[in-house]
């Protein structure tokens, strides 16, 4: 690639996770924004030596064929039996990447400079083999910032697209003589993507494009990185979902980014439970901010979901969740409650609990997760519980999780051993 890298760019990549994957078909579209996967590539090992090379590419500018030789350097370590010829294998993985992130980069500092700047133009880089009839028939097009064409086409819009966007201030215009236009209109088409894999669909792409590139790429990192593998794991059958999260979250960086996550939830939480004691003991009533946030934290492992549907139980979901609701009644002044640190930290506990007991004696079949910490400490898990939420608009709406509800502190003595002869063991043990 000809260009240098620059900040946004090199951010945009570095801030991805690094995910396994059986086919392309396995993430689509916004998750590009946060996952950086190889097709085919199953193996953490593997695919951190294909990032290792796909890093050298974008920050050091490393050329195609540089990168062919890492490329064949890892399928030989690896004995990696990939899909396609070698040579198009290899300008897909490279293309992409540096292309993607760099657009990514570019449409960062476009918006930055909207005000300034707010007309952008498509261009089509002349030369290439095979153009798509669309993409040269877009080239000069001249569009506000704010179009809504953009939202599906601004580049790149498919494998080995090197279309880019050049951005105009209304002077711009004036002095070289160039006009706004009108968005074309977008026509959708069927295509099927993972024709292959175990996971084929159907999906509506506006023609011109290919699946997973009718998006602008970078435009969902706002979200935290984490939940987007966790709003895949609770689409799929429970049992498969543990066991890939489970996987998953034992990569370091992912497991770092998502104590992060909990750890900046909990401080919003811990900052609202001392602003309601302020207004309190001043005997007034003032916001103290929305605690709509629900952030997934974990999964319930295999064997655990196992011995629930041996008892009838068939879960819809094996992800975890927390809500700030919670958060925030458990820290309330006054509560028998664990500590803040404690719920900044959840992720490590609900891993590596003690002892997993089933409670058979609620309505609402219930887990209780014994962590061991300085002391013992009782977190209560609901499954299936259905409760009221209020999304980003205030509006009250009803969803199924399995959350934390409460935690305290335990003492186990011979009068708690005895209550919990109640409760069914499903995991561990209490020494």
């Amino acid at each position: 690639m000809a260009k240098l890298p620059f900040a946004e760019q090199i951010n945009y990549h570095r801030a991805k996770l690094n995910l396994p994957t059986e086919s392309y078909a396995d993430i689509l579209g916004e998750e590009h924004d946060h996952a950086f996967v190889v097709a085919g590539a199953n193996r953490l090992d593997m695919l951190a030596d294909f990032r290792a090379a796909v890093d050298k590419a974008i920050i050091d500018g490393t050329t195609l064929e540089e990168f062919r030789k890492d490329f064949d350097s890892i399928v030989a370590k690896y004995g990696w039996d990939y899909k396609g010829g070698r040579n198009w294998r290899s300008r897909t993985i490279y293309d992409t990447n540096l292309y993607g992130s760099y657009q990514a980069g570019r449409y960062e500092q476009q918006r930055e400079m909207a005000k300034l700047k707010p007309y952008w133009e498509y261009r089509h880089r002349a030369g290439q083999k095979d153009p798509r009839e669309e993409h040269e028939a877009w080239h000069g097009l001249i569009l506000h910032c704010d179009d809504p064409w953009w939202q599906t086409h601004y580049p790149i819009n498919a494998y080995n697209c090197k279309c880019s966007v050049f951005a105009h201030s209304k002077g711009d215009l004036e002095r070289k003589g160039l006009k706004v236009g009108v968005a074309p209109p977008i026509e959708y088409e069927t295509q099927i993507i993972g024709k292959n894999s175990d996971n084929p669909r159907a999906v509506q792409v506006p023609k011109g494009l290919d699946a997973g590139f009718d998006r602008i790429p970078g435009s969902s990192r706002n979200a935290d990185p984490t939940q987007f593998l966790f709003d895949k794991a609770s689409v799929v059958p429970p049992l498969m979902a543990s066991r890939v999260m489970q996987s998953t979250l034992q990569i370091p960086e992912v497991r770092k980014l998502l104590n992060q996550e909990v750890a900046a939830m909990v401080d919003r939480v811990e900052a609202a439970v001392a602003k309601a004691h302020a207004y309190q003991a001043a005997g007034t009533r003032g916001y103290i901010g929305d605690l709509i946030i629900n952030k997934s934290i974990g999964v319930l492992p295999a064997e655990i979901i196992d011995a629930l549907a041996a008892k009838g139980i068939e879960l819809r979901s094996s992800v975890i969740s927390l809500l700030e609701a919670d958060i925030y009644h458990a820290l309330r002044p006054g509560k028998d409650a664990l500590p803040a640190d404690f719920w900044r930290n959840i992720v490590e506990y609900i891993s590596k609990p003690e002892a997993i007991y089933f409670d058979k004696t609620k309505a609402v079949p219930t887990l209780l997760y014994i962590i061991d910490v300085k002391d013992k400490g009782k977190v209560i898990l609901k499954l299936e519980d259905l409760i009221k939420v209020q999304n980003g608009e205030r509006k009250q709406s009803k969803m199924t999780l399995n959350h934390l509800r409460s935690g305290k502190p335990i003492k186990w003595d011979k009068k708690m051993r005895e209550s919990f002869m109640q409760y069914d063991l499903l995991y561990g043990g209490i020494e």
